[in-house]
This record gives C-alpha cells, sequence and structure tokens, in this order.
C-alpha cells in the first residue's frame, strides 16, 4: 500500500512541475500527454488504495479533485487562449491535492 501511495505522490509531483514550467516558463507541446497519464496514474492509484486496503482518507474529495483537474487539463489543451490561467487554477488545485498527502 505504501508503494501505491508512493507511485501517486510521485505522479502528482510531475504533473505539479509541468504545471508550474507551463505557468512562469514556455508552454511545452508534450505537456499535456504527460499531465494526462500523471492524472490517470493518481485516479488509478487512489482506487487501488481504497480497494485494497483501508481507503484513503477523503478519498472521494480527493478523487473528485483529481477528474476536476483533469477536465481542466482537456479544456486548456482545446483553448490555447486561457491556458494560462487555467493551468493557474490547475496549480492551485494540484497544491491542494498534495496537502492531503502531506497530511498522510
Amino acid at each position: 500500500m505504501l508503494a501505491v501511495r508512493y507511485v501517486a505522490l510521485a505522479a502528482l509531483v510531475v504533473w505539479l512541475g509541468g504545471m508550474v514550467t507551463v505557468v512562469f516558463g514556455d508552454l511545452l507541446r508534450p505537456y499535456h500527454l504527460v499531465a494526462l497519464v500523471c492524472g490517470a496514474v493518481i485516479l488509478v492509484s487512489l482506487f487501488v488504495m481504497k480497494f485494497v486496503g483501508p481507503p484513503p482518507h477523503a478519498f472521494v474529495p480527493r478523487a473528485s479533485l483529481t477528474a476536476l483537474m483533469l477536465l481542466i487539463l482537456g479544456v486548456s489543451a482545446l483553448f490555447r487562449s486561457v491556458s494560462g490561467a487555467l493551468m493557474a487554477v490547475n496549480l492551485t488545485l494540484g497544491f491542494l491535492l498534495l496537502f492531503w498527502y502531506v497530511r498522510e
């Protein structure tokens, strides 16, 4: 169970690192694919932790937040003109998700 939690945390850190680069640096073309994979890894990890062992604290809000972040990612991929603003919102939500991992 600990390994699954670390995989989810590593995916979140990679995702947040990419968002910081997008918000404060040059817009990277392959970032959306990396972010999509990281978001999927986080969702799968949350469900594995829920069904294999005791469910993680605040499972539903964390899974919902991750799904919302993936939705924002999809919208930002479609509308490049507001991509920076949406990534800033996504970055804030990502740090909120990271806060839950820190508290465990």
